[in-house]
């Protein structure tokens, strides 16, 4: 039950605006720190370079509103027509195996952690400029139905932020990532000596 995962380990809540890095970034940050993801399930077609089991898990209409009716979600929201979701069996798995775990959500699922795990959820929101979003999407050859979609999000979105425990401008991937390690770092636990 999930009452029983709260007290353990800490939750980084990644989020932030589409196109703004935060996918690239929470990875980076995971794999140097050795944090486990819990990755979120949709309805939608996998986009160009999306990767199964890794983006997210794509699963059909149906089998998702099964599951969900089944209660195994812990978070469901439904964006543009598709769904997407975080299985209870997913997370608690991960915070039974590991101190720290992230995840990658939107605004809903980041709301839903912060009030399941209070301070354990620690959100960081990512973000980047309008015009800058669609340079870098236009840059990777985005559809354009994609980038009008994140660009239609884009204000409900960034207004986000205000809610968020720790807030980055993404202006250097770089730079920026350094920041969120060390925003990170500095809520885990100090060895003994």
């Amino acid at each position: 039950m999930m009452s029983e995962q709260r007290a353990q380990g800490l939750i980084f809540v990644i989020t932030g605006t589409s196109g703004s890095g935060r996918k690239t970034i929470a990875r980076r940050i995971a794999e140097e720190l050795g944090f486990s993801s819990v990755v979120s399930y949709t309805t939608r077609t996998p986009r160009p370079k999306e990767i199964e089991g890794t983006d997210y898990k794509f699963i059909s209409r149906k089998a998702f509103i099964d599951a969900d009716i089944a209660g195994e979600f812990f978070q469901t929201v439904e964006i543009d027509g598709n769904f997407y979701g975080i299985k209870r069996a997913d997370l608690e798995q991960a915070l039974r195996e590991h101190e720290s775990i992230y995840v990658i959500v939107n605004r809903y699922a980041a709301n839903r952690f912060k009030y399941e795990f209070g301070d354990r959820a620690i959100r960081i929101f990512i973000y980047v400029n309008k015009q800058t979003i669609m340079e870098r999407l236009l840059a990777r050859q985005t559809p354009a139905d994609v980038v009008d979609n994140y660009l239609k999000h884009y204000i409900e979105e960034v207004s986000y932020r205000k809610q968020c425990e720790h807030v980055f401008e993404n202006i250097d991937l770089q730079q920026t990532s350094e920041s969120v390690r060390t925003t990170m770092l500095s809520y885990m636990p100090t060895p003994a000596n």
